[in-house]
């Protein structure tokens, strides 16, 4: 149970909580306030009556339940008590550990990977002129998904050469997001688990290494589009950090987004810069114009250039606006810590946990009971 406990620990979304029962209570689940989905039970010396107590406890609706017998060979009668009480697997034999996991990981991924895989959506994020902001707006916006919003969100830097997301969050993955396409032919939900840098609110950050250089090109799109496959068969939101380029791989970001955030300055220059990407992405890409945000950054009310200008300039209407707090974002960067953290009261913050409620669908959304929250919670990993 303690080799089982400490391997199957490790796993996404996995909580163990032992119990070690007195040979004569068959209270598998006890008066605990954990409410289980899986019930591993080892069976003891007394295994015919633990089955049937087993059985008794079905009826009133027990989790998928796996037993482990490393006795030696089940007899029939095992076998029948077990089938009886709805067990899942019967494993034994000298591999009981490892049969186990691989029992675990199977339910993991149809119990719950499975349903979250009709909950997909995508938003991409990138400058309309460099320097705009769009990583801090990303990140944050990521962050107001997992945390506000209660999505089980991934944060994808496409920034092939320097990407900062990990950095912006305090975050070291020695693994990366081309180490996974590397893998992709094996990369299941789980596996994919082993390359994402995982922060404590429960966003999960896919990126490059600083180690690694990465030319254009040289992603190949096919294991990119099979990656984002996997991704979205696990998350319900993945935010993407788009580098200012467009180029393929930017072109197969856009045919499945469903939000595209554009974020400029208020300056002359960037509104253009702005209604030219505007023009390529829709005349050329052929994006609807319905899937694009433009984003308004550093937003200060008596700049000479207003509001008015840059909607006049871009021939959009609604842009959405985040109020210039210059200082409190670069502090939160340069300590690593997410803007939403650092300072929960700012109107930047504040602006773009709006927009992350706009994007989400979820303007009002119900309140998640404290067991559905916690299973997410954990299922992301966060420990608290």
């Amino acid at each position: 149970m303690e080799t089982l406990q400490s391997v199957a620990s490790q796993l996404p979304g996995v909580k163990i909580e032992p119990r070690i029962l007195n040979g004569v209570d068959y209270d598998f689940l006890g008066s605990s306030e954990f409410k289980a989905d899986v019930l591993i039970h080892f069976l003891g010396t007394n295994a015919e009556m633990e089955l049937k107590a087993l059985a008794r406890q079905t009826r009133q609706g027990i989790p998928i339940t796996v037993i482990v017998y490393d006795q030696g060979m089940a007899n029939a009668q095992l076998m029948r008590l077990a089938m009886q009480a709805g067990v899942r697997d019967f494993i034994m034999g000298p591999q009981v550990v490892d049969d186990t996991l691989v029992a675990v990981r199977k339910i993991l991924k149809e119990d719950f990977y499975e349903r979250a895989s009709s909950e997909r959506t995508i938003t991409a994020v990138v400058n309309a002129k460099g320097g705009g902001g769009a990583s801090t707006i990303a990140c944050a916006l990521a962050h107001a998904f997992a945390i506000r919003e209660g999505l089980r969100t991934l944060l994808l830097d496409l920034d092939l050469q320097f990407g900062t997301q990990c950095w912006s969050l305090g975050l070291n993955s020695p693994q990366s997001l081309m180490q996974a396409l590397d893998s992709i032919e094996n990369l299941d939900e789980i596996a994919l688990m082993g390359y994402v840098a995982k922060h404590a609110s429960g966003l999960h950050v896919l990126h490059t290494l600083d180690t690694e250089c990465i030319l254009p090109g040289e992603v190949d799109l096919k294991r990119l589009e099979r990656l984002i496959d996997v991704i979205n068969r696990i998350y319900e939101h993945m935010v993407v950090d788009l580098p200012h380029m467009i180029d393929p791989v930017f072109n197969l970001i856009l045919e499945q987004a469903d939000h595209l955030v554009i974020v400029m300055q208020q300056d002359i220059y960037s509104v253009r810069d702005a209604r030219r990407m505007i023009r390529i992405i829709t005349g050329e890409l052929g994006m609807p114009m319905e899937r694009i945000i433009p984003v308004l950054n550093r937003y200060v009310h008596n700049n000479a250039f207003g509001l008015a200008d840059v909607e006049h300039t871009l021939a959009l209407q609604p842009i959405f606006v985040v109020p210039n707090d210059f200082n409190n974002l670069s502090t939160a960067s340069n300590l690593g810590i997410a803007i939403a953290d650092h300072a929960p009261r700012s109107p930047a913050t504040r602006a773009i946990q709006k927009l992350a409620a706009n994007l989400s669908g979820k303007n009002n959304p119900a309140k998640p009971g404290a067991f559905r929250l916690f299973l997410s919670r954990l299922i992301m990993g966060d420990k608290r």
